[in-house]
């Protein structure tokens, strides 16, 4: 059985004061931890941007997998898909080489390494289907009923500061299309039910929340 988890449950997100606040760009300190923020590049000139939550769906697939059963082969794997609303995000980034903050607790006293941290988020691509952006698909065998999860997660580097922000990197430039930045549970067979969705998307129109350094 699959469950979802609360975000607030697995990471939390500014569930403590952080006393010593990343500057990413120079003379641009982060205002709030509640969210990451990811450093992009908007005509040519480095800029903040906050990265808002969206909630995340399962489908059962209930219509093609009555239909699968239906037909009698032992080799069927029904499958379930968890999903994000909307074909596109609300925040658009510009730059395949963006750099994400976020603020968390770590919850491990003996995991203070930026490996362990890392484990618990997660750069994810979504594929669009429609309406909507699918995160994983979950197929289950019909015979044992274990289940196999399929996603597309990018390769990231992490490194801890102080007072519980994590900065991740992306190893390789990102494609255009869409992601999510999500918490990873370490409970096998969990999902959380919030991610942190943007677009990467050279063409979009700038973001009203960015910020940047003061013109000199």
């Amino acid at each position: 059985m699959f469950v979802f988890l609360s975000a607030l449950t697995l990471a939390l997100i500014g569930s403590a004061p952080a006393q010593n606040i990343p500057e990413p760009i120079p003379g641009v300190q982060i205002t709030n931890g509640s969210f990451p923020w990811a450093v992009d590049v908007y005509e040519g000139k480095q800029q903040l941007v906050p990265i808002h939550h969206t909630n995340v769906g399962v489908n059962n697939h209930k219509g093609a997998n009555v239909a699968g059963s239906l037909a009698g082969s032992v080799f069927y794997k029904p499958k379930m898909t968890t999903e994000i609303e909307g074909a596109h995000a609300r925040v658009a980034l510009h730059t395949d080489k963006p750099v994400f903050y976020v603020h968390v607790m770590d919850d491990d006293p003996g995991g203070d390494s930026s490996t362990n941290l890392l484990a618990n988020w997660a750069i994810v691509r979504a594929k669009v289907d429609k309406d909507r952006r699918i995160l994983a698909q979950i197929n289950f065998t019909q015979l044992t009923g274990n289940a196999k999860r399929r996603d597309t997660q990018v390769d990231a580097n992490g490194e801890k500061f102080s007072d519980g922000w994590l900065k991740i990197t992306p190893k390789e430039p990102l494609a255009v299309g869409e992601y999510v930045l999500q918490p990873v549970p370490r409970v096998a067979n969990t999902f959380s039910t919030v991610v942190f969705d943007f677009t990467i998307d050279p063409k979009a129109p700038n973001s009203s929340e960015a910020r940047s350094a003061p013109a000199k």
